[in-house]
């Protein structure tokens, strides 16, 4: 982040784009008061502009898992959403986002758009757990993240969700 005091403004990466400091509460009520819709935008949104800012930073090609999540760690970390970390279930990516101030509602989007943006792939989420210190966000294909939000949805827990995607021909 660069903060022009003088011209009031404050730029993420550099002379990258110009963004605004919101606190989490005005987040929080906004979230509570619109349509779904507009909060999946929203979480896209600022999904994407962290994946477009740590795409910048990588090369494509060599770069490994690790490292392509050290660099949207970063990016969550410089804007405040939180500490994120990986979690391989077989196949199936598990992102761990530790002390984000952001609802669970806003992480799925603004995780799944975040790797979007800096891999070019489309990808689906959905939050599998979140307690007050993390969050974990399954990262699939849509039709694997359905599946997972049907078997937990039916009392299946998380894990033994993972488990039997990864079991039933992958994420």
């Amino acid at each position: 982040m660069r903060f022009d005091l003088p011209q009031g403004s404050v730029r993420a990466g550099g002379e990258g784009e110009r963004v605004v400091l919101v606190p989490t509460s005005a987040l929080d009520e906004l979230v509570l008061g619109v349509p779904p819709e507009a909060v999946e935008a929203l979480g896209r949104a600022l999904g994407s502009a962290i994946g477009r800012r740590a795409a910048a930073r990588m090369d494509e090609k060599s770069a490994s898992v690790e490292g392509f999540v050290a660099q949207l760690a970063g990016e969550a970390a410089i804007t405040g959403i939180g500490a994120l970390s990986v979690e391989r279930w077989g196949r199936a990516l598990v992102i761990v986002v530790e002390g984000s101030p952001l609802v669970g509602t806003l992480l799925a989007p603004l995780v799944a758009a975040a790797i979007e943006a800096a891999t070019g792939r489309s990808v689906s989420a959905t939050v599998l757990a979140r307690d007050e210190r993390a969050a974990r966000v399954l990262v699939a294909s849509e039709s694997g993240v359905g599946r997972v939000r049907d078997w937990v949805a039916s009392g299946v827990p998380w894990g033994d969700a993972l488990t039997k995607l990864h079991g039933g021909g992958g994420a």
